[in-house]
């Protein structure tokens, strides 16, 4: 199982705001989309769709994440060995950095860190503001130091008012005859995070789901659990991602331990004869580690692996509980 070392640095950047004319090209300051909040994307191991970026500011990285987050994506971003300055983007400026790289054919700007390997990886998304027309020629840099032979290639770009041009067009030509390159797609000026998925679902690209796995951490001992594939698992994932969960249990029934949720859970009840290690969903909001028999309409989020029943009820006890359900160990 092979996963991708993921690089992902905060750019201390002050985004350029410049008043263009009609004609002019799109300055570095690129076009602010409608994107309240930056999605957590957590790596997939399992996943085989990249998406790859280069962004200055939240432009291009909002845009990179919502999509990668629709797609169950990996992301990388493309972080150069010299960040950029707000003057090295200044582009009324005709020495400025960014204006003269610009204008080289042949500059090609260092990146940090490259990806371990793209193997795993079928379709890589690549996104990119446009800078006077064109993709920033760090996107050279990478494309010509990675070897994306045989995969789908799909650019994507932001831009205030120009068109993708020959942004697209000048970029495939650095990838070999194997690469099946699709036209590229310019997300528009305010475009909203609801607007990035609805066109990233739209390509029908390969979607594996992520595969979670419960740490429940009671005391000193930390046991895992594999979740069930429904809608209320999914909800606790997206909970447990801002942060582990806390929850003090009590004994009930001679047969679970069971406590508060902080947030109401979706349901998803049926008729169900639990075993020891059932993790189970009560009225939405209770948390149950069962370890007995029991049978009753409840919503099914997991089971504990590798644990006898005995072994179970010696780690929960006799009295309260407090147990720790995180994402990571």
């Amino acid at each position: 199982m092979k996963k991708l070392l993921l690089f992902v640095s905060i750019l201390i950047l002050a985004a350029f705001t410049a008043l263009c004319t009609a004609a002019a090209e799109d300055a570095v300051s690129s076009a602010t989309l409608s994107v309240n909040a930056l999605p957590q994307v957590q790596e997939n191991e399992n996943a085989s769709v990249l998406v790859v970026y280069f962004s200055t500011d939240d432009t291009i990285r909002a845009a990179a994440l919502t999509a990668a987050d629709a797609l169950s994506a990996d992301v990388f971003e493309i972080v150069p060995t010299e960040p950029y300055t707000a003057d090295d983007l200044n582009y009324n400026k005709t020495g400025t950095r960014a204006t003269v790289e610009q204008r080289d054919s042949g500059a090609r700007p260092g990146i940090a860190v490259l990806p371990e390997s793209l193997e795993q990886y079928g379709t890589i998304l690549l996104g990119y503001p446009i800078w006077w027309g064109q993709a920033p020629k760090i996107i050279y840099t990478f494309l010509e130091s990675v070897d994306v032979s045989g995969k789908t290639i799909i650019p994507f770009c932001t831009s205030a008012s120009s068109s993708v041009g020959s942004s697209d067009t000048n970029l495939h030509a650095l990838a070999d005859d194997t690469v099946n390159w699709l036209p590229a797609k310019r997300i528009s000026n305010r475009e909203t995070a609801e607007g990035i998925r609805a066109w990233a679902l739209s390509m029908d690209l390969p979607v594996k789901e992520e595969s979670h796995l419960l740490y429940i951490k009671i005391g000193d001992v930390a046991l895992t659990s594999t979740l069930t594939d429904n809608s209320s698992a999914a909800a606790l994932v997206d909970l447990l991602r801002q942060g582990d969960v806390t929850i003090d249990m009590h004994d009930y029934g001679n047969f679970e331990k069971v406590g508060e949720l902080p947030v109401t859970l979706p349901t998803n009840d049926e008729d169900i004869s639990t075993e020891a290690g059932d993790l189970i969903l009560y009225l939405g909001h209770r948390f149950v580690i069962y370890y007995d028999h029991n049978s009753w309409d409840f919503t099914r989020l997991g089971k504990i692996n590798d644990v006898m029943q005995a072994e179970l009820k010696a780690i929960l006890g006799e009295g309260d509980v407090t147990v720790v359900l995180s994402l990571e160990e």
